[in-house]
């Protein structure tokens, strides 16, 4: 999963997945604007078949909490 992960985001913001860690989000990448965060969204909804909440959205605000919250659902199910 957490490979999946950094592959999506390094794909959407052109970055390196080894140069993707935990903190890593928009304050530490400047491709990821409003417009790179929908695709980050639709690319991880797509990736893991899941529909996050407005609530979920927000809170995914790094690579940590983009993890958290996919292994949330995945316990869900």
């Amino acid at each position: 999963m957490e490979e999946k992960i950094r592959s999506i985001l390094a794909g959407i913001l052109e970055v390196e997945p080894k140069g993707i860690g935990d903190g890593f989000g928009p304050d530490s990448c400047q491709n990821w604007d409003s417009l790179g965060n929908l695709r980050i969204i639709t690319a991880l909804e797509r990736e893991f078949a899941v529909k996050f909440t407005w609530e979920e959205i927000s809170s995914m605000t790094n690579f940590a909490r983009i993890r958290e919250v996919i292994a949330r659902r995945g316990e869900n199910r």
